[in-house]
């Protein structure tokens, strides 16, 4: 049991940064399609946003099912 609370604590942190990432996408919504509009490089601004947003919700994800016990099949 000892391993799983350890293992909290990091899901825990991943799901906080997942919800506030999501949180401020939407806060700033406006200003990142005012700012990605204006052309040039800025185009890579949503994508760089996706990347860092599933590579944080990938994690996230994993290691909450981890917690459940849920493993995929092999």
């Amino acid at each position: 049991m000892s391993d799983k609370i350890k293992e909290i604590g990091p899901v825990a942190l991943l799901g906080s940064v997942t919800a506030a990432l999501y949180g401020l996408l939407f806060h700033f919504e406006r200003e990142i399609l005012q700012i990605t509009g204006q052309g040039g490089w800025t185009f890579l601004i949503p994508i760089a946003i996706a990347f860092v947003l599933s590579y944080t919700h990938g994690n996230f994800t994993a290691g909450f099912w981890d917690l459940l016990g849920i493993k995929a099949k092999k």
